[in-house]
Parts: structure tokens; C-alpha cells; sequence
């Protein structure tokens, strides 16, 4: 298989799946089968940007920084979530901040037990605060972080733990990482990478006042 795709690819590809996701669910669409189709390609974006965050771990020089800019963004883009959302969930940037606390914990801790609760009790969290994609999210994040460079062992760990999110649209997006070159690509740079942060609070923002 020809590998294509640049983690910057990647980075499109998740936030164009996602837009399209969140336009069908909190818009609506008058055609049932158009908006299976719109939700289905939304199910990319999740594993893309679980995957990506894995990678930016890995090659984080800063991985605390890399923490508190994902935490600040996570507190920004509470206020356009919850102005759309009314069932007391929180936005999925927090269960990717628990997937980087949980990298960190695997990286830094010595003892496997200290391992084992932390890794246990940050997934416990995104259950009890009802992230999105809770814990099953959280658990993607680790999955291809511990299976990395064995795209068939993440997916053969990732599809059975989010397949309840639609079978046809994960394994779309299992498909597309595996096309991934491990190339960063074009979006370099501090603006670039606070814009790509940026994106989702702002796409947000722009379907509450459009709504």
C-alpha cells in the first residue's frame, strides 16, 4: 500500500470529517439518508485526531506545554459546547488532554502499578465528567501510542472499542492512518498549529450563531 498522506493531510482531512459531522448533527437534514452519509464520514475525525495526538507526543519537544496549550483550548472551547450542548457533556479536547496525561504517565512513572491507577483513574474521569468519547476515546489515544508503527495491531485493538459509533465510518478512518507517511507536511510553525487548535472552538462558535 502506497503511503500518501502527511500528518498535515491528516490534520485536514479530520477537521473537514468533523465540520461535516457537526453540521449534520446540530443542523439537521431533511434527507435520512443523507445525513447517515454526513455522520458516517464525521466518524473519521476522532481516530485521525486521537492518532495525531499520539504522534505529537512522541515528537513533542515541550510535552508540558504541549499540555497546557491542549488544556487551554480545552477551556475555550467549553463556552461554544455548551452553549450547543444541554446534557451536561464536556468537549472532546478534555478526553485528549486525558490521553496526553495518560502518555505521560506511561513515559514518566516507575512503578507499573503507579501506571496501571493513574492510566485507570484518567480514563475513570472522562467517564464521571462525560467527555466526549469518554473513556473509549481515552483508550484510542493509548492504543496508538503503545501499538505505534503497528497499524494493524491499532486497528485490530480500535475498531471492536469504537465501533459502536458506526462501523463503516471508523473503519474509514483506520483506513485513511494507514496512509499516513509519517512526514509532518505543510502545516508548520507556532500559527499554524495554534490555528489548527483554534479551528474547533471558532467552527463551534460559527454553527451556534448561524443555528
Amino acid at each position: 500500500m502506497t503511503k500518501d498522506l502527511s500528518g498535515s493531510w491528516l490534520k485536514i482531512i479530520a477537521m473537514l470529517s468533523m465540520t461535516i459531522d457537526h453540521v449534520a448533527y446540530y443542523y439537521g437534514c431533511s434527507n435520512p439518508y443523507l445525513y447517515e452519509l454526513m455522520r458516517t464520514v464525521g466518524r473519521i475525525a476522532f481516530p485521525t485526531f486521537a492518532f495525531l495526538l499520539a504522534e505529537g507526543f512522541v515528537y513533542s519537544r515541550n510535552r508540558q506545554k504541549y499540555m497546557l496549550s491542549l488544556f487551554a483550548f480545552a477551556l475555550v472551547s467549553e463556552i461554544p459546547w455548551l452553549l450547543l450542548n444541554h446534557d451536561g457533556s464536556h468537549n472532546v479536547l478534555f478526553t485528549l488532554l486525558a490521553g496526553l496525561l495518560g502518555l505521560y504517565a506511561i513515559e514518566n512513572l516507575k512503578q507499573h502499578w503507579a501506571i496501571a491507577v493513574s492510566v485507570a483513574l484518567l480514563g475513570l474521569v472522562t467517564l464521571l465528567v462525560d467527555t466526549d468519547y469518554s473513556w473509549k476515546g481515552y483508550g484510542l489515544v493509548l492504543i496508538f501510542y503503545m501499538f505505534r508503527g503497528r497499524p494493524d495491531i491499532q486497528t485490530l485493538f480500535g475498531i471492536p472499542l469504537m465501533y459502536e459509533y458506526g462501523i463503516i465510518g471508523i473503519m474509514m478512518a483506520f483506513s485513511v492512518i494507514w496512509l499516513y507517511n509519517g512526514e509532518r507536511g505543510f502545516i508548520r510553525g507556532k500559527a499554524m498549529k495554534y490555528a489548527f487548535y483554534a479551528f474547533y472552538p471558532l467552527h463551534l462558535m460559527l454553527i451556534y450563531w448561524l443555528r
